[in-house]
């Protein structure tokens, strides 16, 4: 059982490890480094914390049901009417955006982000992207009925590794920088932004930052600094 989990971990997580190493080492896809790509991934999507253990083992719990359902015969990620969490368009993907919020503000080094978050989607003004497959749309509430689902556009494709290297501000010493909650900064917009899970797969989620954390904590060292190696 743990050599099953260990490889599914593993599969679900290579790419996104290995692209955030090489952000992070400010290195080409593919050299070698020393260190943790787990640790380090961990440690920038939740700063402060001591890797995430309990939501590393909620994700694989929920990829080893979705998977044992495939074996069984039944579609995963399916309920009726809700389409496909595999569809940033659907019911399905809000609902697993909203319990990710849900996750994140559960988590005290994360909470303030997660509720930025929140207000963001709650205005219309969250958006979420999958460079991989060159996708994009604006996060919806489900449970506003003034709120629907404006669909799904095209935007360049990229790998992981160069779209953040794209994104992301740095700071001189090739660290990414984070706003006081915790959040990238977009070295183009200056917009907040996430990278991490939804469902089973991995999203860019950017939204406008609030004054107040423009800019890191009078003092503090970015996280970023303490989250690469």
């Amino acid at each position: 059982m743990v050599s099953s989990i260990n490889s599914i971990r593993i599969w679900s997580s290579q790419a996104a490890l290995n692209a955030f190493k090489d952000v992070s080492d400010n290195r080409t896809p593919g050299s070698s480094t020393s260190g943790s790509s787990s640790s380090s991934l961990a440690d920038m999507l939740f700063p402060g914390s001591n890797g995430g253990d309990d939501y590393e083992d909620d994700k694989i719990a929920a990829l080893i049901a979705s998977l044992q359902r495939t074996m069984n015969g039944t579609a995963p990620d399916e309920t009726a009417g809700d389409g496909s969490v595999g569809d940033m368009s659907s019911k399905a993907f809000m609902k697993a955006l909203q319990e990710k919020l849900d996750a994140l503000k559960a988590n005290p080094d994360s909470k303030a982000m997660a509720e930025a978050m929140q207000k963001a989607l709650d205005a219309g003004t969250l958006k979420l992207t999958d460079a991989v497959a060159g996708d994009q749309i604006t996060a919806w509430d489900i449970t506003d009925g003034k709120q629907t689902s404006t669909g799904v556009t095209s935007v360049d494709k990229s790998d992981w590794t160069q779209f953040l290297k794209d994104r992301l501000t740095r700071d001189d010493g090739g660290k990414f920088v984070r706003n006081a909650d915790g959040s990238y900064i977009e070295k183009a917009t200056g917009a907040s932004s996430y990278f991490g899970m939804v469902g089973e797969a991995y999203y860019y989620i950017s939204w406008p930052t609030p004054a107040a954390t423009t800019k890191p904590a009078a003092g503090a060292t970015p996280a970023a600094s303490a989250s690469t190696k």
